[in-house]
């Protein structure tokens, strides 16, 4: 058990004292270093006063201890809090389903405790009126302050507007040519909170499409597409640039060949989502990756299904049923259906496999995420930001989520706190 063996003069320390909520007054937690995340603070003292970072910095630098409550926790570090901007869902919550059910509650529990502030519930292809209904019920829920854990910071709309040939787990049945008016009520019904939208650029419309997302300030993002080369870099000269989960719902890497893939990892303006799980890619493509995309553009997503965080099972990803084996989401086909993993597990396969710093491989999940969605109040630890934060132990274990200054997860036997 790692409890805090020491005690300093200026305050009482109480071993072994577990607690949940906002501390009244400052909260000053001290840990051996900070990544903010791009700069790394050693002996790092961070201070949160109402939901906010109010400041940050070597523990030294701080006196008058009495006037804060004080968490100790050596062998452990801070980063910015998980975004997750691709989650269907997770602890049996699939979002296809927000307006039919609560166990919201369950999965913003789960995400929280591997280390998952925020999140963008993701949709799939369903019937127009389905998708309203479902988006406006996700709208409600954004940076909702009643959830117990991880909060949405916003909503991922993915699909209709996608390529046959590469629709992945999406249903062929409810694919859709691109529709202006009806893009204009999705757009609606999630009143200013969609901030990702995922559709092919090839097919026709698109152009149009990217105008009409940019106008209301949703990032337009390229996937489950076979575009060509001038396809791609039309729209992305239109604002498209963002690339949806790199390798997957596109063409092949090719010699003879320029297709997303290889545009998304030489352009530097693309956001590129990656998915570092170990069944959407080989390891050594994660590294190509790693090696190719600008490193301020690189984005961990987890891909995750309403079986994450579940023994292996049938499940379902929208309204179509996927089996787990061994940790590998199928439909009955065979083909891939989003992920069984959670943010953590990526986050340290991300650090084993790629070639990214600490600084770099802690961005890609918490500050190329939200400013790639505009959520500047968020992905730094910093004064004047959130006080969204994970604490990791030296394994790269959660040992703490903290949502807008709120202590939504700690690990069991870990944590002393200090008290005046």
């Amino acid at each position: 058990m790692n409890f805090i063996h020491f005690v300093y003069s200026k305050y009482n320390v109480l071993k072994n004292t577990r607690f949940c909520g906002q501390m009244n007054g400052n909260l000053l937690i001290h840990l051996d270093y900070c990544l903010t995340p791009m700069t790394r603070l050693n002996n790092a003292a961070i201070v949160i006063e109402d939901g906010m970072i109010q400041s940050v910095g070597g523990f030294s630098a701080f006196v008058n201890l009495e006037d804060y409550d004080i968490i100790e926790m050596p062998g452990c570090y801070a980063i910015p809090g998980f975004l997750d901007s691709r989650l269907y869902g997770a602890a049996k919550f699939d979002c296809m389903h927000a307006d039919k059910s609560e166990k919201i509650n369950e999965m913003s529990t789960a995400l929280a405790t591997h280390g998952v502030t925020s999140f963008l519930p993701t949709t799939q292809s369903c019937p127009h009126e389905q998708l309203l209904s479902v988006v406006e019920a996700l709208s409600y829920r954004v940076d909702d302050e009643k959830l117990p854990g991880a909060v949405p910071c916003g909503i991922h709309i993915e699909g209709p507007y996608l390529s046959e040939e590469k629709r992945g787990a999406h249903p062929a049945e409810y694919l859709q040519p691109i529709d202006i008016a009806k893009a204009k009520e999705i757009i609606a019904a999630g009143r200013g909170k969609i901030k990702l939208f995922t559709f092919a650029p090839e097919l026709d419309l698109s152009l149009e499409l990217i105008d009409l997302l940019v106008e209301h300030e949703i990032v337009p993002c390229m996937g489950h597409t076979m575009a060509g080369q001038a396809s791609i870099m039309r729209a992305i000269d239109a604002g498209a640039i963002r690339c949806s989960h790199l390798y997957n719902g596109m063409g092949a890497l090719e010699q003879r060949n320029v297709g997303l893939a290889a545009i998304a990892m030489t352009d530097d303006r693309i956001w590129v989502e990656l998915i570092p799980d170990g069944v959407h890619f080989h390891w050594g493509m994660l590294e190509l990756a790693c090696r190719s995309i600008r490193k301020d553009r690189i984005i961990a997503v987890s891909n995750s299904t309403e079986a994450a965080g579940l023994a292996d099972g049938d499940y379902h990803l929208g309204d179509r049923d996927i089996t787990v084996r061994y940790g590998k989401a199928t439909l009955e086909d065979g083909t891939i259906a989003g992920s069984t993993n959670f943010l953590a597990q990526n986050y340290r396969n991300l650090m084993e496999h790629s070639n990214l710093s600490h600084e770099e491989a802690s961005a890609a999940f918490s500050l190329n995420p939200a400013l790639s969605i505009g959520a500047r109040n968020r992905g730094k630890i910093k004064p004047g930001k959130r006080a969204d934060i994970t604490i990791l132990d030296d394994n790269n274990r959660v040992k703490m989520t903290i949502v807008e200054g709120r202590i939504v997860y700690q690990n069991e036997n870990y944590l002393a706190v200090a008290n005046t």
